[in-house]
């Protein structure tokens, strides 16, 4: 089994230089660094979370609960949150709310009880959770596309930003009698991108009344085209479509097609979230990207800071997404 006298020993230096270089709490050079994790490569080493815990209080372990760890969401946050663990020498311990009942304090509880060193929640659908749920003493947290209380560092897409640069992008492509696919009317995501995407048209000079020229879908395909069945009845002069996600802009190009009009030309249409399979349907989607491997690195980032007894600034952050143009606007 390699030990951190034999990293020491490869890399021609103290095992306390190693130990510094490894819990990043003393200044090194970046060349004795170099070489201390080329060691740690080459001779496979792995550091003991049992002995850090004994000598440093700290079992280097972060915990990580998502809503559902299988969802793209989730899992693309993972990798990020994955890269910045890695880098800090940590170890990572991951829940899902289905393996709980969906009942967070019990999986908070979970990793406490593993004696964590922090713990990210995430959640793929936007929630606002009362700071009563679980226990907030004693352990550092923060929130990805999730509010529990303004002292926890929280991380959210900015909605908002997206659907106002999505309302700019289909004026400047020449429409002049917009429609929005919305989702859910109780949902933050849909009710940011159409505030958004009004905002934008009121900056660009575009009338828009949204009790005719908004409907409201359940973030599905199927209703991305009964919806614009409706918009194509209520607004004979339709131009171009913001949909509030990806599957309701397919289900709303389709429809589109079989009715004989032709996108870009006749109309444009974009989505949101930058699916899979948005790139290659059938028109490309355009669509927008959320930054979400990003929000996992900065969600560690600022995890580790609270770890060491720092508070980040600011404690809630907002991402912009990427507008990513295709042929559907």
């Amino acid at each position: 089994m390699v030990t951190i006298r034999d990293v020491a020993e490869h890399a021609g230096v103290s095992v306390s230089t190693v130990s510094h270089a490894l819990s990043g709490k003393r200044p090194i050079s970046q060349v004795t660094r170099q070489r201390i994790f080329q060691a740690i490569e080459q001779l496979g080493y792995e550091p003991n979370p049992a002995a850090r815990a004994l000598r440093t209080k700290s079992t280097g372990v972060i915990g990580f609960f998502a809503f559902d760890i299988t969802e793209v969401f989730a899992a693309r946050i993972i990798h990020g949150v994955e890269r910045i663990v890695r880098e800090k020498n940590c170890f990572l311990l991951f829940t899902s709310g289905v393996g709980f009942n969906y009942d967070l304090a019990h999986g908070i509880d979970f990793l406490r009880k593993r004696r964590v060193d922090g713990i990210i929640i995430a959640y793929g659908v936007r929630q606002e959770i009362s700071p009563k749920t679980f226990d907030l003493s004693n352990i550092p947290l923060v929130t990805i596309n999730t509010f529990v209380d303004p002292t926890i560092p929280s991380l959210h897409p900015d909605d908002f930003g997206g659907g106002k640069e999505a309302a700019m992008h289909l004026v400047s492509k020449g429409a002049r009698h917009p429609a929005m696919i919305a989702g859910p009317e109780n949902r933050f995501a849909s009710k940011e991108r159409l505030l958004g995407f009004e905002k934008g048209l009121e900056e660009c000079g575009i009338p828009f009344d949204a009790s005719e020229r908004v409907v409201h879908g359940d973030f599905g395909a199927e209703s991305g085209s009964y919806c614009f069945d409706a918009l194509l009845k209520a607004c004979p002069d339709l131009d171009a479509v913001f949909c509030a996600n990806d599957y309701m802009a397919a289900g709303a190009i389709n429809r589109a097609l079989a009715s004989g009009i032709s996108i870009p030309r006749d109309l444009h249409i974009i989505g949101y979230d930058d699916r899979e399979f948005a790139s290659f349907w059938p028109i490309p989607i355009t669509t927008f990207a959320q930054p979400l491997e990003y929000m996992g690195e900065l969600g560690a980032t600022m995890l580790f800071e609270r770890i060491d007894g720092r508070n980040p600034e600011p404690s809630m952050v907002k991402l912009a997404p990427t507008l990513i143009a295709r042929r559907s606007s």
